[in-house]
């Protein structure tokens, strides 16, 4: 049954046909090459790359494309991707430095996903044997990426770091806020984080950082369970929150 994108990008062409196929992806490449080489279209560059890595799985040529389109193109998105390559040594060698570089330059440049994975480095503990920059982390820098990918990138899980710090203080970092740590966990919450939801409800069930309210706390117990029930569904899922490969995508 020929098929297409609601685009119209590939209509007409039988995915079951592996000739037609096969012609449509190598058209595609060259669309892609021809937009990053000849025209220098940074936007054309990641999709080569993306085209590199996700139909001809030639991971080095991608990690090249990426990095080149984030250093001489200022792609956020691509500075994204090379950190990912980096941190994980996924055509490349592994190279906690640069990835964290890549991932600092992609947060200047607007890529706020790339915000919140600056900040997990900047928060590691130097002392876990997963830990692989040479350099010593920076917990006050590290919430400073947090608050940008939240307030500036609506990142749940974002606003969610960077409330929960308030909730104790870190040692010269932050002093204790519940306040604060309220305000940061219901955005998350609204945001989608099953973790701001939670600290939410606990926080009006004691009256923590904002009046005591048993009602709102079920309410919000409520939406944690939903939320949790629905994150048991998914394949795959896992609780905890270092940095995995798939927060690179």
């Amino acid at each position: 049954m020929p098929l297409g994108s609601s685009a119209g990008v590939g209509a007409g062409i039988d995915l079951k046909d592996e000739a037609q196929v096969k012609d449509y992806l190598d058209n595609l490449g060259m669309e892609y090459r021809f937009g990053c080489y000849h025209e220098k279209n940074p936007k054309s560059c990641h999709m080569l790359a993306d085209y590199w890595e996700g139909i001809k799985k030639d991971y080095a040529k991608s990690y090249k494309t990426y990095t080149t389109n984030c250093n001489d193109y200022n792609y956020g998105a691509s500075c994204h991707k090379a950190a990912g390559y980096s941190y994980f040594g996924k055509g490349t060698t592994r190279n906690g430095d640069l990835a964290f570089d890549f991932f600092k330059k992609g947060c200047e440049l607007g890529h706020y996903a790339s915000c919140l994975n600056a900040g997990l480095l900047e928060m590691s503990n130097p002392n876990n044997p997963e830990y692989i920059r040479t350099q010593k982390p920076n917990q006050a820098n590290g919430l400073e990426f947090f608050k940008k990918s939240c307030e500036e990138g609506a990142s749940a899980e974002a606003c969610h770091r960077y409330g929960s710090a308030f909730i104790r203080g870190m040692k010269d970092v932050c002093a204790q806020d519940m306040k604060k740590a309220f305000d940061y966990s219901l955005k998350a919450c609204e945001l989608g984080s099953m973790a701001g939801c939670r600290n939410v409800t606990v926080m009006y069930r004691k009256g923590d950082g904002v009046e005591k309210n048993p009602e709102a706390a079920k309410h919000y117990a409520d939406i944690t369970m939903e939320m949790m029930d629905q994150l048991k569904e998914q394949e795959g899922w896992k609780s905890g929150g270092g940095l995995e490969e798939e927060s690179f995508k």
